[in-house]
């Protein structure tokens, strides 16, 4: 047996280069469209998330924050409904800012990780551990193959 792969019809150089002209003409309204599909895929992305983390964080984040973040949401996915893309990126600026008040005010309410930091920002000198942190049990042990 023997298969063979022809091309049952081929381009013309005219119309290759035909449709090179095409696509360079039209390259300014292709970037235009694919920033245009960026922005509400990221920003509809930011709205999900936004309401993700209203959903999870609901008991942590104050009311008024609560409502203001909220509102950018709704202010978002009303601007997607539209086609203007700059009302789109200030609705995401705005909403991003208040995603940002929303992160400060349940990741300020958490005590930091590692116990509480030296007293006044000091760090303890090099090789010198910090007070509290001497030996906290470490215990040195021997292995043997059997």
């Amino acid at each position: 047996q023997k298969i063979t792969i022809t091309a049952s019809s081929g381009l013309s150089k005219e119309e290759v280069e035909k449709m090179q002209r095409d696509a360079e003409a039209h390259a300014a309204e292709d970037a235009k469209r694919r920033e245009e599909i960026e922005t509400k895929n990221a920003a509809d992305t930011m709205a999900y998330t936004a309401e993700k983390t209203l959903r999870e964080q609901k008991d942590k984040i104050p009311e008024d924050l609560n409502k203001e973040l909220e509102e950018k949401v709704k202010a978002v996915r009303s601007a997607l409904q539209g086609s203007d893309i700059e009302a789109i990126k200030k609705a995401m600026q705005e909403l991003s800012e208040a995603m940002q008040k929303v992160g400060t005010a349940v990741y300020g309410q958490q005590p930091p990780p590692g116990g509480e930091p030296p007293p006044s920002g000091e760090t303890p000198p090099e090789g010198e551990t910090p007070p509290g942190k001497e030996d906290e049990g470490t215990v040195e042990g021997e292995f043997r193959e059997v």
